[in-house]
């Protein structure tokens, strides 16, 4: 049987009473910052394809559109690797590593050869998109809730931790979304400034990143199983399948994943948004200042997820979501409007994007719940798998409607249909996705079972430590 070992990396036990110290959750958030402002800069390769290299937006859209295919099979076998995985280091936290190669290729892909032809720039950033998403980000963020849940063994220390790395690596990215329009006016309007910016903040943003593997171990510690059981580890990929695809609360967390990171990383139209629309691209970071007035409510959201639940918080936070978009479109480039809106636009997508693996935890509970089996890579990979599929499509998405307009990166004034574009992919595509959020918060309804979940799996495993 799986036998756990709830030490931390003292031999200290991480106990229910123990308080565990801010410094920790601090660097075990140091991978999350890197991780997220890559993100946010990879969100540009559109940007930075057309307006920089001049290349076609319709075919970049369509080039990282068709990268997610990829993702499909990298995600699922990723995700089963993981599930027989079995280190000195542990079960997730080896993998830890591919932030440095998520860094390197990510300086790649923003030093693309300026001399190439089109098609091998369309290849070379195609290649580059894959190789940082499909290989480098499967790792990353299929560990995560993974790594969590082994690397905290109590509720407590997972959500103290889950704050703090919320907290910290919002203000990061933030503050990364503040600092970057100031460049794209200045530097960022020639390759070379790209590529300079990029090299720094690679190089930073790897070895921050790899803090998270030196100091945070794994507490949780799988032993054989003794009792001749199968368990997670004898399952084949068709059993596993088998055992997720009767996870329905699964599915309706994947789905608002994937809602949440298009909306999120829809940084490309903002930005050419303030830059046509509203005529001034530095104003893009004035209004991210003030999307820190979110930041406050980290330090009360996982307190108000115990009090109301984290069905309630869902429904909430979407239709707080709705509010800000909508008030936004009707304020068209008013700067007090874009504010409000802005700030709203934050808290709707909190739930999911501060939250995301006490989410993943509760599904794998109802999965062992359901099933008898507890699948964690799988789960853990296919969540991560629609935050990226999210990514892309937001990428994708921009490129090809901007395409179709007629949008043109290399000219000063865009035409009327190449505005309408940038205002509904700025407005009213996100107010959509927000409505389908709604929906979907409505029938995720874990808490009405949780009391009964949680009490036969307590039985259960109680039974299991006793044989």
């Amino acid at each position: 049987m799986a036998k756990k070992e709830r030490l931390n990396e003292k031999g200290v036990p991480f106990g229910a009473r123990q308080r565990m110290p801010i410094w920790y959750g601090a660097v075990w958030s140091t991978r999350g910052i890197a991780a997220a402002i890559n993100v946010v800069l990879v969100v540009y390769v559109t940007f930075y394809s057309t307006d920089l290299l001049g290349l076609n937006p319709a075919i970049i859209g369509g080039i990282l559109l068709a990268s997610r295919i990829v993702d499909a099979f990298t995600d699922l076998g990723f995700g089963y690797i993981l599930d027989k995985t079995h280190t000195r280091w542990g079960k997730a936290r080896p993998y830890e590593v591919f932030i440095i190669l998520e860094w390197l290729f990510t300086i790649l892909l923003f030093n693309t050869p300026q001399h190439a032809s089109a098609a091998v720039q369309y290849v070379w950033i195609g290649f580059m998109y894959i190789m940082i998403n499909a290989i480098c980000a499967t790792a990353l963020g299929g560990i995560d809730s993974v790594y969590l849940a082994r690397a905290f063994t109590t509720e407590q220390n997972q959500i103290k931790a889950i704050s703090i790395n919320g907290a910290i690596v919002m203000i990061c990215s933030i503050a990364f979304n503040i600092v970057f329009p100031s460049f794209l006016a200045a530097g960022g309007k020639t390759l070379a400034g790209w590529s300079s910016m990029v090299i720094s903040l690679g190089v930073v943003m790897a070895v921050l990143g790899i803090l998270r593997f030196i100091f945070c171990k794994e507490i949780v510690k799988d032993e054989p199983n003794e009792d001749g059981k199968r368990t997670t580890n004898d399952l084949t990929m068709k059993e596993s399948l088998s055992a997720i695809s009767k996870n329905k609360y699964l599915f309706i967390i994947v789905g608002l994943m994937l809602i949440t990171f298009i909306v999120n990383n829809m940084q490309s139209a903002t930005t050419y948004y303030f830059k046509y629309v509203y005529g001034d691209v530095s104003t893009q970071g004035t209004v991210a200042i003030t999307t820190l007035i979110v930041v406050p409510a980290l330090i009360v959201f996982p307190a108000l997820a115990k009090k109301f639940g984290t069905t309630k918080l869902l429904q909430v936070c979407s239709g707080i979501g709705i509010a800000g978009i909508a008030i936004r479109s009707l304020g068209g480039t008013n700067l007090v409007t874009l504010i409000i809106g802005g700030i709203l636009f934050g808290l709707g997508t909190m739930p999911i994007s501060l939250m995301i693996n006490t989410y993943l935890i509760d599904c794998m509970d109802y999965g062992e719940w359901k099933t008898g089996v507890r699948v964690e890579g799988l789960v853990a990979s296919i969540a991560n798998f629609a935050s990226k599929v999210g990514a892309g499509i937001a990428s994708g998405l921009t490129g090809l409607v901007m395409g179709l307009a007629g949008y043109d990166g290399l000219a000063e004034v865009q035409t009327a249909s190449a505005n309408n574009a940038i205002v509904f992919l700025y407005n009213y595509m996100p107010l959509i996705l927000f409505c389908v959020m709604l929906v979907l918060s409505l029938m995720y309804k874990v808490d009405s079972i949780r009391p009964q979940m949680n009490a036969d799996l307590a039985v259960k495993h109680g039974e299991a430590k006793a044989e």
